[in-house]
């Protein structure tokens, strides 16, 4: 887990329809330790709520930090916005500051006046934990949410005479950090769970994006793209992910080779049918030995029409392996591709060790590139 200062742009306040405006939904640190110093005394409990971001890849580097930067970003967002429409005018936002890699909100006591209870805490976490999720899945790429995973914890602060003030807030800060990890736990089981179901069910679908060649405006050939269904798993990055940390990319990757090619459309002879594999899944016996091969006669198709479209989501720790592995590969009649060149760790040291037949960049190296004389230079 990584650390990363905020860089957080000041929005303007959110407008409140029943008081007018919000101050700065966030406020400093010392704000939250004034507001219970007066507060807590007097209600004897209030609730706090824990917005974490955690690093779930070990490396750092720029593009990472602009996908932490703009995650963010988009929970200040989001945290402004809930607060306007679904949270009192008592309750209030703080900056991430030395609190750490999120931010705190705290909860005021109900309007009936009776003392809040960690029941009352559970239910605005469960409210703004499923808004946020929404939220990012609309907003943020797939890529940058593996990268970073954003849990929300809550903790009831109880007033204790005798007890600093500060220390009660530290406190409290702690143990909703603590349910933050408990909510990421609890991710990663039913993950592993809808991972099992996924294999043992085959509740696999391929759709196929056209390759096309613009000079001859013609299609020549299909990417098989994985889909599962998103009550399982938001989006393939995260399915993906989850089978390399449960040590069953090769089941799955076997299910998705073995789908792509079942379900294949009408297919020309000079068309080619492009499968994504990590670089560990060049490994695997089913893909280089005889199994693969029959499934692709039982098609109608052979090695030559097939392209292995390499996929970095982790990095290759030992080119010279893989430069083994591809040589295999080529010797019966595979291509290779890289994807997404351009982000992640498919970088020019990749390119010069595998000697890609395509180079697929990623889109972020070609949107507005006509705006771009940088990246029309790196793409010619």
């Amino acid at each position: 887990m990584s650390i990363h200062p905020s860089r957080l742009p000041v929005h303007e306040p959110y407008p409140d329809g029943d008081t007018g405006c919000h101050p700065n939904p966030m406020e400093s640190l010392n704000d939250l330790f004034l507001r219970a110093s007066r507060e807590l005394p007097v209600k004897q409990q209030l609730g706090m709520l824990s917005v974490s971001v955690l690093q779930n890849e070990l490396h750092d580097n720029p593009e990472t930090w602009q996908a932490y930067d703009g995650i963010l970003g988009e929970i200040h967002t989001f945290l402004g916005d809930f607060q306007s429409r679904r949270m009192r005018t008592t309750d209030q936002l703080f900056w991430p500051s030395i609190i750490g890699n999120g931010f705190v909100i705290l909860l005021d006591a109900p309007r009936t006046g009776r003392a809040l209870n960690g029941m009352d805490v559970s239910r605005v976490r469960f409210r703004l934990r499923r808004g946020l999720r929404k939220h990012l899945a609309r907003t943020v790429s797939a890529r940058q949410l593996q990268s970073f995973g954003v849990y929300v914890g809550g903790a009831l602060m109880r007033y204790e005479p005798g007890i600093p003030i500060n220390r009660i807030v530290y406190r409290s800060r702690e143990e909703a950090f603590a349910d933050a990890l408990k909510d990421k736990d609890r991710e990663g089981r039913r993950y592993s769970n809808n991972l099992r179901k996924v294999i043992e069910g085959q509740q696999v679908q391929m759709v196929y994006q056209p390759v096309l060649d613009l000079q001859d405006r013609k299609v020549i050939g299909l990417e098989a793209l994985t889909r599962v269904p998103r009550s399982r798993f938001p989006n393939p990055e995260i399915l993906f992910k989850i089978a390399h940390q449960n040590n069953t990319l090769w089941t799955l990757e076997r299910l998705c080779r073995n789908r792509a090619v079942e379900g294949l459309p009408r297919f020309t002879d000079g068309q080619t049918l492009f499968l994504n594999v990590e670089p560990d899944s060049l490994h695997d016996p089913h893909l280089l030995e005889q199994h693969f091969t029959d499934r692709l006669q039982e098609a109608g198709l052979g090695p030559q029409q097939i392209v292995l479209e390499i996929t970095e989501r982790t990095a290759i720790q030992d080119f010279t392996m893989v430069r083994r592995m591809i040589t295999r590969c080529r010797r019966q009649g595979y291509r290779v591709a890289m994807d997404d060149v351009g982000s992640g760790y498919a970088g020019l040291q990749a390119i010069a060790e595998i000697s890609p037949d395509y180079i697929k960049m990623d889109m972020s190296l070609v949107r507005d590139i006509h705006r771009h004389s940088i990246k029309r230079e790196l793409v010619s």
